[in-house]
């Protein structure tokens, strides 16, 4: 069974991953259709990869309690980001969040 320290770090890299991701939402729209297809296609399935596991896993341990204050806070504000960046992932056709509210 995993640690409580092993956890804690999991979360704190799922949630900078997904941070990331979120942030660089524009500037990847922006170069989109320049990109070739297969980059294209890699970076879907990895930002479905993010969307499916990382913020899924997410969302069980902030609705478990799992999750220290600081941890929380900044999974509610990657919710709110991924709202605000609504319309770029479905300009992209990108794998759309699977949770949106906490």
């Amino acid at each position: 069974m995993a640690t409580s320290a092993a956890i804690t770090s999991r979360i704190t890299h799922h949630l900078d991953a997904l941070h990331a991701n979120v942030d660089d939402l524009p500037k990847l729209a922006a170069e989109w259709a320049e990109l070739p297809q297969e980059v294209q296609v890699t970076l879907s399935l990895q930002w479905a990869h993010l969307m499916a596991d990382y913020l899924t896993e997410l969302d069980e341990h902030y609705r478990s309690g799992a999750m220290p204050d600081s941890q929380r806070e900044r999974y509610v504000a990657l919710l709110e980001k991924l709202r605000a960046k609504h319309s770029i992932v479905e300009q992209l056709r990108l794998y759309p969040p699977p949770v949106v509210d906490a």
